[in-house]
């Protein structure tokens, strides 16, 4: 295996929990796009009128406090995804109505395949677990900048509004596997 084919094999497997995103299907864009930036614009008009943004991005504020909520939410998602990929129930890997597809690299070869229930929870729930993570570590990093005075009107709303959309994504994400597992996954299709 020559070098290239390493890097992107390594690259692959690295960025294969954001596949999530890559699921082809005609409403998805609605769940990951619309209602997420639609949230945040609501959120964002709120904390303008509502708040300064000392209270938002400074120490006990509002991104301090969510990202601490946040801080607890890989391993319930762990815990979702190894539930999902051990679960004996035969249907679950039954192709979905309708079904959504992903793109896979096997052997070395791209294809599309279709997904089961259990390909799509798996997937879903490795999105939301490396979205949790990042979103921590990435909002802590963040938090603890010294930013120029100059910059700190810009990069604070900036940071805000990254922040919120990630968040409300990972929200409406969760409360879809949180459908699934609850109603769906026990539906005859």
């Amino acid at each position: 295996m020559n070098c290239f084919s390493q890097f992107r094999l390594i690259t692959y497997q690295l960025l294969r929990p954001f596949s999530y995103l890559s699921i082809k299907h005609e409403d998805k864009w609605i769940y990951d796009w619309f209602i997420p930036m639609f949230f945040t614009a609501v959120t964002s008009v709120v904390v303008f009128f509502f708040m300064s943004i000392e209270k938002v991005v400074g120490q006990g504020g509002l991104i301090s406090e969510l990202t601490s909520f946040v801080a607890n939410l890989p391993g319930f998602f762990i815990a979702a995804l190894a539930a999902v990929a051990t679960f004996n129930k035969h249907d679950i890997d039954d192709l979905m109505a309708n079904s959504p597809k992903i793109e896979i690299y096997h052997h070395g070869n791209s294809m599309m395949i279709e997904m089961t229930r259990r390909r799509f929870l798996c997937v879903l729930f490795s999105y939301l677990t490396a979205v949790s993570i990042f979103l921590v570590l990435t909002s802590r990093i963040f938090l603890s900048l010294e930013i120029p005075e100059d910059y700190f009107i810009i990069s604070a709303w900036g940071g805000f509004l990254m922040f919120m959309f990630f968040l409300w994504q990972m929200i409406l994400a969760t409360v879809l596997g949180l459908y699934y597992l609850g109603e769906r996954l026990h539906t005859p299709q």
